[in-house]
């Protein structure tokens, strides 16, 4: 068996996609050299305020029908700043402006869904006579086709709306004593410090440690210094650079250390062999830091491709599907023919906690599921899913479960299984999730002792192994609490895809399922952290 390749299957999606993953360490700024703390933060004040103002310029410059490249020039001698520096404005720029037209197309379909429900609900309300509800969810629904139709004539004509230092630092100005204010010259002081409270530096692989306007250097005690080139225009007290010692990032210094090793390699090679023979070569690795200020000081965050690791995994051992919700990750292990051999269940409820706490949880979860792959050798399978769609689904859950569901990221648990894996040498496959619980649900959840998510991350692991999914000769499905309900087994009279059929079962198993949470119905909902055996 011969590991340390990628394999890449036509109805999959691998971790990679033959793409490197960049990662972001950060740390806090705590000491300068040669000038103390207070004045080395006046500095990064002074270079994050002209940083702003040159960002917001060129934005309204932009709006207005202007290239970000044509100003180039004028704005290299308007500002006194580098060409690097502004190629680093407009790339951070050009990437808010992605940021906003991406989440248009979000809450395009976001305002969609809320007024299709909307309308359901009117008209349930006329139909059952309920007319002190009608006057308030027409004003609803009146509501939201007016924001659909101002953000659907924003996408038409190509408008993006940004706000430097959020809309609600804004609003607050107009209600000062409601929010701490004596005056508006404090809310001012405010509104202009966090205006100019980050700034980014564009890194190159080409560049003196893959930065030219922050070079970073190895300490004798292993510790990082920055030098960061000042901007011309600003005060001579600041000084042409500005050293930042000391710095350790807590998670990634390692690899911080091996991307600077990298780098000094790329430039050794160019000494002795030339620019074009480098340049063929996967040396040299771009450094990016952003530097951001909060109550407690400034920050520096580095981002940086993570470096490759051996894969130890292979998809002809078998493979371990991960079912995600929102309060566990279902776990189920195959052989190399599918046989279940192992199910568990990982806690993961991020419900009443906060962001920070949120993301300490999902990543340990990730955690365990990743060793565990990594000690089996067998690719992880999640589900290529919009989690918008399994909100949907799961609509009929109770009002504390439909909670929790608001509060589980989707995006992030997945970001984190690519990211944990590729650093570990763990295949994240991703393949659909069409009928999983379904066939899971059916097949093999009576059959194997499983839970219903168990099942369906069996049916992940076995759809990337190629198995069958025919439906079975028996024709009764459990739907728990010892509940079981007969279908029709769909004829099969055209040569049509297997999920045809599975979707007609679906069909029938939605009402009987939709019964178990009717109004007024208490059930007790089994524990989803409760491991199960499963031998083949």
């Amino acid at each position: 068996m011969v590991l340390g390749k990628r394999n890449v299957r036509s109805s999959t999606q691998s971790s990679s996609g033959g793409k490197r993953f960049t990662a972001t360490y950060h740390t806090r700024v705590r000491e300068y050299a040669g000038t103390d703390l207070e004045a080395g933060d006046a500095a990064l004040s002074a270079y994050g305020e002209l940083y702003g103002r040159v960002q917001r310029k060129l934005f309204a410059a932009v709006l207005a029908g202007r290239s970000a490249t044509s100003l180039k020039s004028e704005y290299l001698k308007r500002y006194g700043i580098p060409a690097r520096k502004f190629n680093g404005v407009r790339v951070s720029l050009e990437g808010k402006v992605a940021s906003v037209k991406e989440q248009q197309k979000l809450r395009l379909d976001s305002l969609g869904r809320r007024i299709a429900r909307a309308e359901r609900q009117v008209s349930d309300a006329v139909e059952h006579g309920r007319l002190d509800q009608v006057h308030q969810k027409k004003r609803r629904l009146a509501s939201l086709r007016h924001r659909l139709a101002a953000l659907e004539d924003d996408i038409a004509e190509e408008r993006v709306r940004l706000c430097f230092g959020s809309k609600r630092l804004w609003r607050k100005q107009h209600h000062l004593k409601v929010n701490g204010y004596g005056s508006h010259e404090e809310w001012l002081r405010d509104w202009r410090e966090v205006r100019s409270d980050e700034f980014f530096v564009l890194g190159s692989r080409d560049e003196t440690a893959g930065c030219q306007l922050c070079v970073a250097t190895v300490a004798d005690d292993g510790t990082l210094t920055l030098r960061l080139r000042m901007p011309d225009c600003l005060p001579v007290q600041h000084g042409k650079y500005l050293t930042i010692e000391g710095v350790r990032f807590t998670h990634g210094h390692e690899q911080m250390l091996a991307a600077l090793g990298n780098n000094a390699e790329y430039a050794r090679h160019r000494r002795e062999h030339g620019e074009q023979a480098v340049r063929e070569t996967e040396l040299g690795q771009a450094i990016s830091y952003r530097f951001k200020r909060d109550e407690r000081g400034w920050r520096v965050f580095a981002t940086t491709h993570m470096m490759d690791v051996p894969v130890v995994t292979d998809h002809r051992r078998g493979a371990i599907g991960v079912d995600l919700n929102a309060d566990h990750l279902a776990v189920a292990e195959t052989d190399a023919s599918g046989n279940p051999l192992h199910s568990f269940s990982v806690p993961l409820v991020t419900y009443g906690k906060s962001q920070h706490q949120a993301e300490a949880i999902v990543g340990d979860a990730v955690a365990t599921v990743a060793a565990y792959a990594r000690e089996a050798g067998k690719p992880i399978v999640i589900e290529r899913l919009d989690f918008r769609q399994k909100k949907a689904a799961l609509e009929g859950e109770s009002r504390k479960y439909s909670r929790m569901l608001s509060s589980f990221s989707y995006g992030k648990t997945k970001a984190c299984f690519l990211s944990r894996g590729y650093r570990q040498g763990v295949e994240v496959q991703q393949v659909s999730p069409a009928f999983s619980s379904v066939i899971g649900r059916v097949k093999f959840m009576e059959r194997y002792g499983l839970s219903v998510h168990q099942a369906a991350a069996l049916v992940l692991a076995r759809r990337l192994l190629g198995c069958s999914e025919r439906i079975p000769r028996r024709w009764v499905c459990p739907t728990g609490n010892g509940v079981q309900v007969a279908f029709t087994v769909p004829a099969r009279k055209r040569v049509k895809h297997v999920w045809t059929y599975w979707g007609a079962i679906s069909g029938q198993l939605r009402p009987a399922l939709a019964a178990q949470h009717r109004p007024g119905k208490r059930r007790r909902r089994p524990n989803p952290v409760q491991a199960t055996h499963v031998v083949a």
